[in-house]
């Protein structure tokens, strides 16, 4: 309770409902300090009378004083029922401090009607603000289950929320966060939850790849998912299954690390073997160096695919590829001959076969057809056709043969 008028700074009784002496209502004596704090100590002290005496005091219409009280009392409670919005929580302090002055100054009509004008942007921003965060939960429930788990979280749609009364808007508040406080612990444990299961995929997939016996690991892994989406999960349920997806992925940091340091080993005495200047045997053994190492180190994978490069090092050390045969050479082709040989070699063929149409009966058939195409070649000879002479006389030699072949 403000013992001080904020106006004229005149004691005001505790059960007093306005300052004797200005007649500022006290309802809104602390929205009156706040607005007189922002007002510079000089203008201040200009406005305020110097004595009780010299001030006379403005009469207030009680029923409007006494509505104004009201609506101020109600601003001050809705707004403090919608502090747990934080930064959506609408803020309607500067209406209320200027309502108290424009009271104080004896404008109580224009008060009142800037505190109702308060009241209906605060109903409308936090309506507005409640239904807005009811989405954005509603939106990160969605998200959580494209992921791969089902919460057992019920949200109401953000139409149906109800927010008209104080105490309506009051309850769907509390509700509001409780909810945005459960679904950052869904959000949190599932994030743990799915950096474990990708260790564990990942440990698993390479130590199949190489062999690994497991035993019944895999078979964990596929309960642990099925679990994931079975049934809609408790905030305790996602801690027990986060608690057993730790149980895997440490029966998988017991399982790797004894079958690699024992193949490791059997690496070591083959290395041992080889001698050092051998090719590929430097390269090998410091593979083998930095599998061991990151063994130790208990980085798993890294292990495992140093191991790997490992195996197919001492491979190619083992079984060397043979040596690859060089292509044998073509043959060069054989160098063309030139015009005045094929001319040659044409000529003679032409003589040849004139000696043999010599010897056919004449003024056969055979005979004048030979005779024709002995002429024809000929002139092709002699206009430098040798191509087309060479089949001429190709044609005539098989003509020939087919007519000796004749009974």
């Amino acid at each position: 309770m403000v013992s001080s008028c904020p106006i004229c700074e005149q004691p005001i009784p505790g059960t007093s409902e306005h300052c004797d002496v200005c007649g500022f209502p006290t309802a809104l004596a602390i929205e009156g300090l706040r607005a007189a704090r922002a007002v510079p100590a000089d203008s201040r002290s200009a406005r305020a009378p110097a004595t009780a005496s010299s001030a006379k005091p403005r009469p207030v219409p009680a029923p409007e004083a006494e509505l104004t009280a009201t609506i101020g009392r109600g601003l001050r409670e809705r707004t403090e029922r919608l502090r747990p919005l934080g930064r959506d929580c609408p803020d309607v302090t500067s209406e209320m401090c200027e309502a108290a002055l424009s009271e104080a100054s004896g404008r109580v009509g224009e008060a009142l009607e800037i505190l109702r004008g308060a009241q209906s942007r605060l109903d409308r921003q936090s309506r507005d603000a409640i239904r807005r965060r009811w989405e954005a939960a509603d939106d990160r429930r969605k998200a959580l289950e494209r992921t791969g788990v089902r919460l057992a979280l019920d949200l109401p749609p953000a139409d149906s929320v109800g927010t008209d009364g104080v105490e309506e808007a009051a309850e769907s508040v509390r509700r509001l966060v409780e909810v945005e406080a459960r679904l950052t612990k869904f959000e949190s444990d599932w994030k743990g939850i799915q950096g474990l299961l990708a260790q564990i995929e990942t440990l698993r997939a390479e130590a199949e790849d190489l062999g690994v016996p497991l035993g019944e690991i895999p078979g964990q892994i596929a309960e642990l998912r099925q679990k994931l989406s079975a049934e809609p999960c408790r905030e305790e349920q996602l801690d027990a299954l986060s608690q057993d997806a730790a149980r895997v992925l440490m029966l998988l940091h017991e399982a790797v690390p004894s079958a690699l340091e024992e193949e490791l080993g059997r690496h070591g005495l083959t290395l041992a073997r080889i001698a050092a200047d051998s090719d590929g045997a430097v390269p090998a053994q410091r593979l083998h160096d930095e599998a061991t190492g990151h063994l130790a180190k208990g980085r798993l994978v890294e292990a495992t695919q140093s191991l790997r490069d490992l195996r197919r090092a001492i491979d190619e050390l083992e079984h060397p590829a043979p040596a690859a045969t060089p292509p044998a050479r073509p043959k060069p082709p054989a160098p063309a001959a030139s015009d005045d040989e094929t001319l040659a070699v044409l000529l003679k063929k032409a003589r040849s076969l004139a000696g043999r149409v010599r010897s056919l009966p004449p003024e056969s058939a055979i005979a004048l057809e030979a005779a024709a195409q002995i002429r024809e070649a000929t002139d092709q000879l002699r206009a430098g056709r040798l191509s087309d002479a060479d089949r001429t006389l190709t044609e005539l030699m098989r003509a020939l043969s087919r007519e000796e072949a004749r009974p």
